[in-house]
């Protein structure tokens, strides 16, 4: 049974999960949430497991109208009302069949995720429900969302009323730490500090596969090296110097140094930073950025 109507898609509104954390091997991207702690968060509060898929959306506002009773989890730095009466954002809200649920664009941020109790129910394409929409697959229709399209959960009782972690609240960071990358060793000192030392500008060119960072701060590049690897959260700098950092729906494997990677605790940084944002870098050691990753989780 259909679950719910979209009326207002906002800007990109995708289905996304967790991730296809096995396909890098046949070169497809892992996609999945920007902010997969947010993505948890929403879950959370919607009464389901981490790993169900939910609404990533850009910017906003987006309207849904629902088709059948249903709970929704909201996490991002957004307002939300029912039938035009406005509704705690941190709560679980609920929404009978007929009413419409507006979720604004984030205050803060640059992307809301809005679960449902059950989880949508799209197909799986090697194991995960989200969408790479530069392939045309996953999620709903392999595309962003549209007025008019209807959207299925799984079958799910009504959670009792839970509310978004403490974590959660507070402003977005704009320091991001990172890991050294595997090239590391090819940047001289000067540039080194240069990179550490600079701050950097999100361009609007930045999308679901990169980063694209502007700014005095972009070190030379010391060439490129032969096809290997990469990760969500890798500082690559191509030839022209400005360094990409890469996102869910980035290659598998790319051909330029990598300064920096960073750490699984601050990649919800890079999925909350809209263009114009600014940025700054700070190496930490790998006891750090494991003591940074139980504090997020709340171990």
């Amino acid at each position: 049974m259909k679950t719910f109507r979209v009326v207002r898609p906002g800007l990109f509104t995708t289905v996304q999960d967790q991730g296809r954390t096995r396909a890098s091997r046949w070169g497809v991207p892992v996609s999945g949430c920007a902010d997969p702690l947010s993505a948890s968060a929403a879950n959370a509060v919607a009464g389901n497991g981490a790993a169900a898929a939910l609404l990533e959306a850009t910017l906003g506002p987006i309207e849904i109208e629902a088709l059948v009773e249903t709970a929704l989890g909201i996490a991002g730095a957004a307002s939300v009302s029912v039938n035009g009466e406005p509704a705690n954002a941190r709560e679980t809200v609920y929404a009978r069949r007929g009413d419409r649920v507006v979720v604004g664009a984030p205050s803060e941020g640059f992307r809301v995720y809005v679960a449902f109790a059950g989880g949508i129910d799209v197909p799986l394409v090697l194991g995960s429900r989200s969408t790479l929409a530069s392939a045309g697959f996953g999620g709903f229709r392999g595309r962003k969302l549209s007025a008019g399209d209807e959207l299925e959960t799984f079958e799910a009782s009504l959670p009792e009323r839970r509310a978004l972690p403490s974590s959660m609240d507070g402003p977005i960071p704009d320091e991001v730490r990172v890991l050294p990358g595997p090239q590391r060793d090819r940047f001289s000192e000067s540039s080194l500090r240069r990179f550490f030392d600079g701050t950097f500008r999100v361009s609007s060119r930045s999308d679901r596969r990169g980063l694209r960072l502007e700014g005095e701060g972009a070190p030379p590049s010391p060439g490129e090296i032969a096809p290997e690897g990469v990760v969500f959260g890798a500082v690559q700098v191509p030839p022209g110097g400005e360094p990409i950092v890469l996102m869910p729906d980035g290659p598998v494997t790319g051909g330029y140094p990598k300064i920096a990677v960073v750490i699984r605790a601050d990649l919800p940084v890079l999925g909350q930073s809209r263009p114009g944002r600014m940025l700054r870098f700070r190496d930490v050691a790998r006891e750090e950025a494991i003591e940074a990753w139980k504090t997020r989780c709340g171990a």
